[in-house]
């Protein structure tokens, strides 16, 4: 293509993705020149324009007229020019010969004709920008027809570049337009490649897809360094529109993790300035390299979906569990920050593709806490418990029991000796245990104190 383009001198070029909900005052943005000699005399080096020719009078031609004039607008946000062309009634020359006369729009850059549209295919606003823009973008958005055209290209851009690889049903659709568009933005940056056949989307996509719907694939090929190694790819999983094809790009040029040290409730990034969740992993300098390990496999399987960042325990002091290993900011105002703990990585995408994961979590938590803090209780019980014996046999392992008024029995003495009494109260107990040691102090007092007694 021609020279630095205008369209990507500066930065406002963006603001193409609002034009068309923004109304203009004054322009209608349709040049009309009087003659074809005015027209081509006015002609500029390197600038695009889109011609028609039509006599002064063209019964049947207003259909057309009303979409030429539609699309004006649109086309000047790119710098190309909609020009009517008024072509006297004795001129038969090529462009207003009775043959062409608004049977065709010629597309020029400067003088050198581009592209010849028959207006029967410029049926529309969006075919008419749609067919324009490819035109012109003929020699950098790539039009591919099979898998090994597109694996071809894909190998070339390995390790340098990243491809946006899009399929479009048919070409002039407000799809097409909507690709055509974001190419001419961002095609310096990314490798652009469109087909319509329906053979190589299923080739290039899981399962059975809708041919009748268009598709985007953005394609990692920047990191693929080994050559045997594929692309990475990530759909775009809204409509194929500007506003989200922007959206997915600007989501594909963000790190794939963000390190934090502050409080995440400060911490913005695009995910949640894009309306999208951001995931934190906790981490510790013990544990950094898994722990970084998991975000980086966490982030690819949430991509497009969720920001993911790594937050140091050690540099940010955290009032929550220790265990919690998870945490979830979603870019709704006023909302707090929830802390989880989770099992594996699969939860982890689960929190964001469901939203009632979280708060199905959050119960499960609230019941674990409540059962521990129960299981706690009884185990409190239990040591005081343990403790007031263990207290009294430390008490009293120096003090000499008195076992007078009791019989010690033994296998020999056992059963004569149960047999002269009437009634008996026998303690087995065993000597190494604190509480049989315990009984053993109170019931040697109850035996002095029924001395003598039936």
């Amino acid at each position: 293509m021609s020279a630095p383009r205008d369209r990507r001198v500066s930065s406002l070029v963006f603001l193409v993705f609002c034009a068309s909900s923004i109304p203009r005052c004054g322009s209608a943005g349709l040049r009309q020149e009087p003659s074809p000699q005015r027209y081509f005399s006015a002609l500029e080096a390197g600038r695009a324009s889109l011609a028609f020719f039509t006599p002064s009078v063209s019964p049947g031609a207003q259909p057309f007229l009303e979409q030429i004039e539609s699309s004006a607008e649109a086309l000047q946000d790119y710098g190309i020019s909609v020009v009517k062309v008024n072509c006297p009634k004795e001129d038969v020359s090529r462009y207003c010969g009775k043959e062409n006369a608004l049977r065709k729009a010629f597309l020029f850059r400067g003088t050198l004709l581009i592209r010849e549209f028959p207006t029967d295919a410029l049926f529309d606003v969006n075919s008419i920008v749609a067919n324009v823009l490819f035109a012109l973008l003929f020699n950098e958005v790539k039009y591919v027809e099979t898998l090994a055209d597109l694996e071809n290209i894909e190998n070339v851009l390995k390790g340098k570049s990243n491809m946006v690889f899009a399929y479009v049903p048919a070409t002039g659709t407000a799809e097409h337009r909507a690709v055509m568009e974001a190419a001419f933005v961002y095609g310096t940056i990314h490798q652009f490649v469109l087909t319509t056949e329906a053979a190589l989307l299923k080739a290039t996509s899981h399962g059975d897809p809708d041919v009748a719907s268009a598709w985007l694939l953005f394609c990692h090929c920047q990191q693929a360094t080994d050559p045997a190694q594929p692309c990475r790819r990530t759909a775009l999983g809204q409509p194929l529109t500007l506003l989200n094809i922007h959206r997915h790009l600007k989501l594909m040029g963000a790190p794939l993790v963000t390190e934090v040290a502050e409080d995440p409730e400060k911490i913005s990034t695009v995910h949640l300035q894009l309306g999208l969740p951001l995931v934190f992993i906790l981490s510790q300098k013990e544990t950094y390299e898994a722990d970084r390990r998991t975000a980086e496999f966490v982030a690819w399987q949430l991509l497009g979906k969720a920001g993911v960042a790594l937050l140091s325990r050690d540099l940010v002091d955290l009032n929550v569990l220790h265990r919690s290993n998870v945490a979830l900011k979603t870019p709704d105002e006023g909302m707090p920050i929830q802390y989880l703990v989770l099992e594996d990585t699969d939860e982890v995408v689960t929190l964001v593709e469901d939203k009632n994961k979280v708060k199905q979590i959050q119960e499960d938590e609230q019941e674990e806490e409540e059962e521990e803090d129960e299981d706690k209780k009884e185990d409190n019980n239990q040591d005081i418990q343990d403790d007031q014996v263990v207290e009294a046999v430390s008490r009293d392992k120096k003090r000499q029991l008195s076992l007078e008024q009791i019989l010690i029995l033994t296998e020999e003495n056992f059963h004569s000796s149960l047999s002269e009494a009437a009634q008996t109260v026998v303690l087995f107990y065993a000597s190494w245990e604190a509480v049989s040691l315990a009984v053993l102090r109170s019931y040697s007092e109850v035996a002095d104190h029924l001395k003598g007694k039936e």
